[in-house]
C-alpha cells in the first residue's frame, strides 16, 4: 500500500530566529537528498532511494515505512495502515531494532513524540535531526550546534 505523507520540509519562518531562512543562509537546496543513519548502530537507513524505518501504529501493528529523504518531497510507503492524524507508537531502526523516539521531547506543533536520526549530504558530517512522528505534521528541529555546523559548512552541497 502506498500512502502520501509528510517528509522532511524546510522550517517555517517562525522556526528560524535569524533574519533569513535556513536555506538562504546555507547552501541547502529544497530537494536535497539526505543520507540517513541510525544514531545507535550507525548503519545507513537509506535503501533504493528511500529512508527505511520499522514503525508501530496505534493499534500495535508493526510494519515498514519507506520515506523519501529529500527536503520538501512528501512521499511515503508503508505496509501497514497509518491514519493521517495518527501518532505512531514507535519508530525503530530496522537494523538494531532500537527505538528512535527521543525521550522527554515533544513536537512544538502538536505535542507528539519526536523521532531522532542522523542525516548527511554526500560525505559531510552527520547531523542530528528530530522530527514529529505524526504524518501530517511538518515540524522538525536540530540542535543549535548542528544548525551552526550546517550553516558554516564550506561545501556548496549544503
Amino acid at each position: 500500500m502506498k500512502e502520501k505523507a509528510v517528509g522532511l520540509s524546510a522550517p517555517r519562518k517562525d522556526d528560524v530566529e535569524a533574519k533569513s531562512p535556513l536555506m538562504e543562509r546555507s547552501h541547502i537546496k529544497k530537494d536535497t537528498y539526505l543520507n540517513c543513519w541510525c544514531p545507535h548502530c550507525d548503519k545507513a537507513l537509506n535503501e533504493e532511494g528511500k529512508a527505511v524505518f520499522q514503525i508501530v501504529n496505534s493499534r500495535g501493528e508493526t510494519g515498514i515505512s519507506k520515506v523519501t529523504p529529500s527536503l520538501n518531497v512528501l512521499d511515503r510507503e508503508s505496509n501497514i495502515h497509518v491514519e493521517d492524524d495518527e501518532e505512531l507508537t514507535d519508530v525503530l531502526c530496522p537494523h538494531c531494532n532500537t527505538s528512535l523516539i527521543e525521550p522527554d521531547q515533544l513536537c512544538k506543533e502538536d505535542g507528539c513524540k519526536l523521532v531522532k536520526f542522523n542525516v548527511s549530504v554526500s560525505n559531510s558530517i552527520k547531523l542530528k535531526l528530530l522530527l514529529c512522528v505524526r504524518r501530517t505534521c511538518r515540524w522538525y528541529t536540530m540542535s543549535e550546534e548542528d544548525n551552526e555546523r550546517l550553516i558554516l559548512r564550506d561545501s556548496h552541497e549544503w
